[in-house]
């Protein structure tokens, strides 16, 4: 059970006050976030703490596109990458490994506040992501996605690897990110209809 709730962010005063102890995503979140929000790049959401008006962490999506290439699917369906293997029919089979692109929504950005680090939250984060993407009738959506930051000072990647993401991508020592996908609707998803 989440001991947290997300709501829409309206009001960017709540993040002034807002850390999550990593210097370079904490720059961004006081000097690029509203900017990129406005611009219609992507939607923030923050996560309250039930019963308090404390913010546990925010996150931002937009909708993206997955490319996948013959190895990368090979991986896929032989069980290989971390991810699980998407729930698609058999007869579907075909047409979703004769394309070169999937519609997913990427996590665009996601800070735990440093109070909360290390508690557990952001796994139960991406899930509430998860559910909501499956949720939402407004495009189709089979992955997630996310650069996943990883730098000198701090590294994501790890993280994603425990909530089932897998890369799509070598990494590149001139990026500070790995662009990691996880299937939205894995074969052993009960919820799944």
């Amino acid at each position: 059970m989440n001991n947290f709730q997300i709501k829409a962010a309206k009001d960017f005063s709540l993040l002034d006050d807002f850390t999550c102890g990593i210097s370079s995503m904490d720059n961004f979140i006081h000097s690029g976030l509203k900017e990129c929000v406005e611009n219609h790049y992507c939607s923030l959401f923050y996560v309250i703490e039930n019963g308090t008006d404390n913010l546990v962490a925010i996150f931002s999506l937009c909708f993206d596109s997955l490319v996948l290439d013959e190895d990368d699917k090979n991986e896929l369906f032989s069980g290989i990458a971390n991810t699980s293997k998407p729930s698609i029919t058999s007869e579907y089979k075909d047409r979703f490994i004769s394309k070169t692109s999937y519609p997913a929504l990427e996590i665009a950005y996601l800070a735990v506040s440093e109070c909360y680090r290390n508690k557990k939250q952001g796994k139960k984060i991406i899930q509430s992501i998860s559910n909501a993407a499956k949720a939402q009738k407004l495009g189709g959506c089979q992955f997630l996605t996310v650069e996943a930051l990883k730098e000198k000072e701090y590294s994501a990647v790890g993280f994603y690897e425990k909530c089932d993401f897998t890369p799509c991508e070598f990494p590149n020592p001139n990026k500070d990110t790995l662009r990691m996908f996880r299937t939205l609707y894995p074969v052993n998803d009960l919820s799944y209809t």
